[in-house]
């Protein structure tokens, strides 16, 4: 089944392409940019490609199946902590990578420089699209993809406010009602989101890196939302059928 994620669409465009007017199993996702990936697995890779992918950060620790919904590989170096999480698309879509995430924690003595984690992630993506200061909040740097992959220089700094950890539960529940600022995540979010947290002005105690599709996620969870209303409309009819059919007796 073909999602139209290729495309920049409003949101309330995109959900009225996407629903489907009777809930049906999706033979595939559509293809999507193998850049950018994480730690090589990207948006729309199939699970076990990703799994398989996955497995070779590490010779010593296994993949862990978490869900239905997730995998991850947690490496529980007491002094350098490293946790990857993969998120699956739900049925009645079949199970492809929607985001990835990663998060690094080191202990004090063993800690990380900015500049090097810095260097690492613009060897790797390029040149941050946006950043942006929290202060005590920590650093947030952000990598802006257009739909085939190709890093945006400058993008809208509302994209500052587009997060996937935010939409994790809504891959059952569906998209939330859209505005301005969900609108424009929902429609075209495709990047790369780096959170630093400081010890002092260059060592870093943790860091995370984000890795999502938006508009692949929204589409994937409105089919999910509308098999579910459809199942559940359906079982509420087959109970009032089987209601009707009992009648008392006085």
């Amino acid at each position: 089944m073909a999602f139209p994620w290729m495309r920049v669409l409003p949101f309330a465009l995109l959900l009225a392409v996407a629903e489907p007017a009777v809930p049906v199993r999706a033979q595939s996702l559509p293809a999507t940019p193998h850049t950018p990936d994480l730690l090589g697995i990207y948006p729309g890779m199939p699970t076990l490609a990703a799994h398989a992918q996955l497995q070779k950060h590490s010779s010593a620790v296994y993949v862990q199946d978490i869900s239905g919904s997730e995998f991850g590989m947690t490496i529980p170096d007491p002094k350098n902590r490293d946790q990857v999480t993969v998120f699956l698309t739900q049925l009645p879509n079949d199970p492809y990578v929607w985001m990835i995430q990663r998060a690094q924690t080191f202990d004090p003595g063993v800690s990380m420089s900015k500049e090097n984690l810095l260097t690492a992630m613009r060897q790797k993506y390029g040149q941050e699209s946006l950043m942006s200061d929290h202060g005590g909040g920590g650093l947030f740097y952000y990598w802006v993809f257009d739909p085939n992959g190709k890093l945006l220089a400058k993008a809208d700094s509302r994209y500052t406010n587009c997060s996937g950890s935010l939409f994790i539960t809504n891959m059952n529940r569906g998209p939330d009602r859209p505005n301005d600022i969900l609108d424009l995540c929902y429609g075209s979010f495709l990047g790369v989101t780096l959170y630093v947290n400081m010890g002092d002005a260059q060592l870093v105690w943790a860091y995370s890196v984000e890795l999502v599709n938006m508009p692949y996620a929204v589409a994937a969870a409105t089919i999910t939302m509308n098999a579910n209303k459809a199942a559940g409309e359906k079982a509420r009819q087959e109970e009032l059928n089987k209601a009707d059919q009992n009648k008392p007796t006085f």
